[in-house]
């Protein structure tokens, strides 16, 4: 949960919120989206809202009741009247205040629930601020992802439209078929046509970008900056710990178990009586000292059935979140060690796809261009071997974008950071031969 209080810190760098937080970027970083989304998120709004509302619903709960003022007269003597002595006498009324008081206890019980209630309130915050964060990190993988695949396009269509050249000057000197020319001319309709569909991904992603920071579907965006480095993950008894201390779904059924049992006690005390004070004034008295009058009033709890039936239902509520506890945590502690597993694949893939088939790919493509140059290869061994480089160069940044989305979910399960920041990984120019 600390991460959402450094979070909360850095919204305070943020332009004012009639002003667009993005404005005037060049690049934006994981983590700034981050921030302008759990600053600008509608969704957000409403829950702290809510939040609000629940922490106004405490002081209410355990106030007394208004004291009540009673006021009577008796009507044949307004304006005054004789007494059969002949005396004058003003009108006969009679005043009273009263002031109920709950059997000790019940006032910090209602209290202590609605208390718990309005934690459990912000524990919901808390909970959507880690949904939120994961949907802007995934956003932000492929937003990475298409610029990158994008750029990777262009760069291809180059190299492929270079090799047409040369196919082409080939094919005239008499050397070559016109086979190859076509082929060429084949792979390059074919990088355009995988650009459209990367154009529409695009878009999409900005809209849904912008649906999260609560702004226009086609506002615009600033390109991604770098993606974080891919690091090993902790092992699953140190995220299983964080998450059990931390995460705010269990943290909320916790304090709801904890309202509901306060509940009972409440419905425990209701079997007890209540009380009411009383003071007043009543001229109907002759004599002046029995006009003042003070005592005390309780109620008979003689529905004790129906003051079961609360204190049933308090129980029954308080086992069912007991479970509900139950199973969150067993279903969250499989869902952190399937991400867990997750990003530990994706580091692995990245380390390969860097280390392993990037290298071989150029090398594989450098080769092919060679043997075709000399006259010993075949051009379909040139399109093919840039074929396999393409797919190195996309699936390295893949795995990249896989492994922010997938730590962004894991993160999500632990219920924050994981221990150890991750460092940004500088963008890798692998050229083309």
């Amino acid at each position: 949960m600390s991460v959402w209080l450094l979070a909360a810190a850095d919204v305070a760098a943020l332009p004012p919120e009639d002003r667009d937080p993005l404005d005037g970027l060049e690049r934006v970083s994981t983590e700034t989206l981050t921030r302008a989304v759990l600053a600008r998120n509608a969704g957000l709004d409403a829950m702290q809202a809510a939040l609000e509302a629940a922490r106004a619903r405490v002081v209410p709960a355990g106030a007394l009741e208004d004291p009540t003022l009673t006021y009577g007269v008796a009507p044949q003597t307004v304006g005054g009247f004789r007494t059969p002595g002949g005396d004058y006498r003003g009108p006969n009324q009679r005043i009273e205040i009263s002031q109920a008081l709950p059997w000790p206890g019940k006032l910090d019980l209602r209290a202590e629930a609605a208390r718990l209630e309005a934690d459990a309130a912000g524990e919901d915050v808390e909970a959507l601020r880690l949904d939120l964060a994961a949907a802007a990190k995934s956003a932000f993988a492929e937003w990475h992802y298409v610029h990158r695949a994008l750029d990777i396009n262009a760069a291809t269509q180059a190299l492929v439209d270079e090799l047409r050249g040369s196919a082409e000057g080939r094919y005239a000197a008499g050397i070559a078929s016109q086979q190859d020319v076509l082929q060429a001319e084949v792979e390059l309709q074919r990088l355009k046509a995988e650009r459209f569909g990367l154009d529409r991904k695009r878009l999409e992603i900005v809209a849904r970008l912008n649906a999260l920071l609560n702004r226009p579907p086609q506002s615009p965006l600033p390109a991604p900056a770098g993606l974080p480095q891919a690091r090993p993950v902790p092992p699953f008894e140190t995220l299983r710990a964080a998450a059990l201390e931390e995460h705010p779904e269990l943290e909320l059924l916790s304090d709801r178990i904890a309202a509901n049992e306060a509940r009972a006690e409440l419905a425990k005390k209701e079997f007890l009586p209540d009380f009411e004070l009383f003071t007043g004034y009543n001229s109907l008295w002759d004599e002046n000292v029995k006009r003042w009058i003070v005592g005390a009033s309780i109620n008979v709890p003689i529905g004790r059935d129906k003051r079961r039936a609360a204190l049933d239902e308090a129980r029954a509520n308080t086992r069912r979140l007991e479970a509900q506890l139950e199973d969150r945590r067993s279903a969250l502690l499989s869902a952190l060690e399937q991400s867990r597993a997750a990003v530990a694949e994706s580091v692995a893939t990245v380390a390969l796809y860097r280390d392993e088939l990037i290298p071989l790919s150029i090398e594989n493509l450098s080769a092919a261009r060679a043997a075709y140059g000399a006259g010993g290869g075949r051009f379909l061994d040139v399109i093919v071997a840039e074929q396999r480089k393409l797919e190195a160069e996309l699936g390295l940044q893949r795995a990249r974008a896989d492994y922010l989305m997938r730590r962004a979910e894991l993160e999500r399960w632990v219920g924050g950071a994981l221990p150890r920041e991750a460092a940004v990984e500088p963008e890798v120019n692998h050229g083309n031969p």
